[in-house]
């Protein structure tokens, strides 16, 4: 672990995030196709049940949509220099495996490793803040040690 694979799990996370609002994007614009080809085919009850549903499948598709690029936005601003404690920015290994305090996203591999992307509010995380290479805390009644911090 070095500040190069704090690089690239940046650029493969942003990858990811840019493929999902892509994603949702084409949802959208696929759902707006759809409601307009039914807007003239239908008329009555299964007309407003149908224009109801996709109204509901927008919104949640522009809520999605919209936290992914908040998410986007948070992991632009994640420093990825070299860290001497654990804070934002920091790729840890604990004896669970390899964190990089950035995002809630969740699992990411790179090169066949895991690496768990989490944001600094994660509890882990918050038992872990300020420490060092070697220190540990008490995590849900266990010891957890920093193994290494990059």
């Amino acid at each position: 672990m070095n500040s190069t694979t704090k690089t690239a799990l940046l650029a493969k996370a942003q990858e990811m995030l840019r493929d999902q609002i892509k994603d949702i994007q084409r949802q959208l614009t696929e759902l707006q196709e759809s409601s307009e080809v039914e807007e003239k085919s239908s008329a009555g009850d299964k007309f407003e049940t149908h224009q109801e549903m996709l109204h509901q499948t927008r919104d949640i598709l522009e809520k999605r949509l919209a936290s992914s690029r908040v998410m986007l936005a948070q992991l632009n601003a994640v420093p990825v220099k070299e860290m001497e404690k654990v804070d934002e920015g920091a790729l840890i290994r604990v004896p669970m495996g390899n964190i990089w305090v950035s995002i809630p996203m969740g699992k990411v591999v790179l090169e066949d490793v895991e690496y768990q992307l989490v944001s600094r509010d994660s509890p882990l995380i918050s038992a872990l803040w300020d420490l060092k290479k070697g220190q540990s805390a008490d995590f849900r009644g266990k010891q957890i040690e920093v193994k290494d911090l990059v």
